[in-house]
């Protein structure tokens, strides 16, 4: 029979400490620990698991009774968690149908990965592995950025890029001096050179400080009004970009987030779950289209909403014959302010942000690519853009982890560089909020 995963709201257990609730966020804080009421010992039975650690190890002792718990609901539920569908995989070796096994961003991979990844590698013709230990992000949950260094066969053939093809070298250089505070064997004999200047000699790029903080982002917002490249703002956690997110929202300037579409927070003007976005019939409505594109926005005393709709889906392309004689002027008029005083409730929150970025860029902005990314440096890992804006604070949790162990340091310098490397023509490097979480 098919199995399920079991709830993460599970409650079968008394014990506060042993409650599971949502799954630590790799988007929030990728160094934060979650605390005891939000599954501290999910985390830890999870890591021991995914980091293979003998039975003995003091991440198993503490999670015994937890361990008995846990296996005995998804029994009772027949129910399976990530970790079994790993350890199912791994028991099983499959034979595969396509002859190459390509594995990208491997230096996230845990030790349970690893050992799922060379059996199907050993079935493929060819195995093909790539990544940077020096963007490694998800220690937390096991991965090991040294492990992609590890030998995979004994045929295999090694090839480090040597040079990048996005930095231009005076971001390279700020990157990679910083990386140099890493205390992993990736840092021994490395060497990766900047992009060869793509038109000029002196096409080294821009690094420069601002004074902005992630509490007070001011002068980011004006930056970019007077600066129409495309940029992107991030952060190492989602709560250190409420203020610019705010300022973006009151300024009616389009942002969002192509890598994490899912993010409501990030992405205010997109289609949400197949339906037709808030944004999208308040642009209908401001262009003139046919109003069954946007009735829906509208409460029902501006009329009889289900005969009108019926009335439009049937192929008429106005709604001059059911709305009130005072009514007829403002809609002809595309009177955005009349459609937002007669807006039902649930729409009003994102239609004054759209209506703000009609009035101030037009209807357009609301359906082309923003030029403004927002997001945390897990989301956007992978992506880039022209000039990066980069806060340097760590959360409490992530600077006790880094005080406290050198592991907790690194993983910090290579949260910093991920963040760093972004930039393919200028890095903005943001001042802290507070000095003392600082990650430079």
């Amino acid at each position: 029979p098919r199995r399920r995963s079991p709830s993460t709201t599970w409650s079968h257990a008394s014990r506060p400490s042993w409650q599971v609730g949502s799954p630590l966020s790799t988007e929030d804080d990728g160094l934060a620990l979650p605390d005891a009421e939000a599954g501290e010992m999910m985390r830890m039975y999870s890591l021991a698991r995914a980091r293979l650690v003998p039975v003995g190890h003091p991440l198993f002792q503490q999670t015994r009774d937890f361990a008995v718990e846990w296996n005995r609901f998804k029994a009772e539920t027949d129910s399976i968690d990530f970790t079994d569908m790993l350890e199912s995989a791994a028991m099983q070796v499959p034979e595969l149908d396509q002859p190459i096994l390509i594995i990208d961003e491997a230096q996230d991979l845990t030790p349970l990965q690893w050992v799922l990844a060379r059996q199907w590698g050993a079935r493929a013709e060819r195995f093909l592995v790539a990544g940077d230990p020096a963007q490694s992000l998800y220690q937390f949950s096991g991965a090991r950025p040294d492990d992609l260094l590890a030998p995979i066969g004994d045929d295999e053939t090694l090839y480090v890029l040597p040079q990048g093809y996005r930095m231009p070298s005076s971001i390279q250089e700020t990157a990679e001096g910083l990386l140099r505070r890493h205390s992993g064997s990736m840092m021994e004999g490395r060497e990766y050179r900047p992009r060869e200047a793509r038109e000029h000699p002196d096409d080294v790029g821009v690094v420069r400080y601002s004074d902005a903080t992630w509490r007070q982002p001011e002068e980011i917002l004006a930056s970019i009004g007077r600066d129409e490249r495309d940029c992107m703002v991030i952060a190492s956690c989602s709560f250190m970009l409420q203020p610019l997110i705010k300022l973006l929202r009151e300024h009616g300037i389009p942002f969002a987030n192509r890598y994490k579409t899912s993010n409501g927070a990030w992405n205010p003007l997109a289609r949400r779950s197949g339906t037709t976005s808030t944004a999208a019939m308040i642009a209908a409505f401001a262009d003139g289209a046919p109003a069954v594109e946007w009735v829906d926005l509208l409460r029902a005393n501006s009329f009889i909403v289900r005969q009108a709709k019926d009335y439009l889906e049937a192929g008429s392309d106005t709604m001059e014959g059911l709305l009130k004689a005072e009514h007829v002027e403002a809609y002809k008029a595309k009177d955005l302010r009349w459609l937002r005083e007669r807006m039902l409730q649930k729409y009003v929150g994102p239609a004054d942000y759209a209506i703000s970025v009609i009035t101030k860029h037009g209807t357009a902005a609301l359906t082309r690519e923003p030029r403004v990314t927002v997001g945390t440096i897990h989301s956007i890992k992978g992506g880039e853009n022209r000039v990066c804006y980069v806060f340097p604070d760590v959360s409490y949790a992530g600077d006790q982890e880094r005080q406290n162990s050198r592991e907790g340091e690194d993983a910090a310098v290579r949260l910093a560089y991920v963040g760093m490397t972004r930039a393919s023509e200028e890095l903005v490097l943001c001042a802290p909020a507070d000095v003392r979480r600082s990650m430079w």
